[in-house]
């Protein structure tokens, strides 16, 4: 059995046996979804016009993002034990169930307040906010080592989006809808662009690579070795 069937294997069984549910912490989780439903029902029926309908939604956003983050704290992340998966797809796993922690109630919050031709604009806002902080915590759990990388994330992301919303007209993110929405949303993408690209460092081992250059130099003959077998000419049997 090649290496990426075994850990298929080893997954499938793991996901069956519900090691998922019992290895993350959901209660941000839920009552980040707590929070948002209470916002949506305190104040869905004031909305009179597609201002107030995108001022409610971005809250929703806010509250959803800085509330998954919890789910990608890996307290087995900085251990040199042996794990039966690589860290990379533990941590994948766990942006993927974030996504979808944000994705499924985002779409309810659409489906609630109906604000028309802004939902895609508003959703391409919910997706970076989700990717930074995503990206945040992973770069707290990886340079720090810090287990619970959301205690610092879900903050920052929040006082980000409060920051974001005083910026210059030049530089706004949070535009109504007119003149400059377009270009706000040019920089939204450009934002979930830039948080894609820091988020992917931060899923390596950095355990693995620490211990492969410590090999290399306590035992530089055996890479020596390797290159010299590597450039030996090969029998054309």
């Amino acid at each position: 059995m090649t290496p990426a069937a075994s850990r298929g294997r080893v997954l499938r069984e793991l996901v069956l046996a519900g090691a998922l549910p019992r290895t993350t912490r959901w209660p941000p989780v839920l009552a980040g979804w707590l929070m948002a439903a209470g916002v949506l029902t305190w104040k869905a029926d004031d909305v009179r016009d597609a201002g107030g309908a995108v001022t409610l939604l971005r809250v929703v956003a806010v509250l959803l993002a800085t509330s998954v983050v919890a789910l990608a704290d890996d307290a087995a992340a900085n251990q040199l034990a042996a794990a039966p998966v690589p860290l990379a797809w533990r941590y994948g796993v766990r942006c993927g169930v974030a996504a979808l922690a944000v994705a499924i109630p985002w779409a309810g919050a659409l489906l609630w307040v109906r604000p028309g031709d802004p939902a895609a604009a508003l959703s391409l806002e919910c997706a970076a906010l989700t990717a930074v902080a995503l990206a945040v915590a992973g770069g707290v759990a990886r340079w720090s080592g810090a287990r619970d990388a959301s205690m610092a994330a879900g903050p920052a992301v929040f006082a980000a989006a409060i920051l974001a919303s005083v910026l210059p007209s030049s530089w706004a993110l949070y535009a109504t809808p007119g003149d400059s929405w377009a270009a706000a949303h040019v920089r939204w993408a450009c934002v979930l662009a830039g948080a894609l690209a820091l988020l992917v460092p931060t899923v390596g081992d950095p355990a693995q690579r620490r211990w492969s250059r410590d090999r290399r130099r306590r035992h530089p003959h055996v890479l020596a070795e390797t290159l010299d077998q590597s450039d030996a000419p090969r029998d054309p049997r």
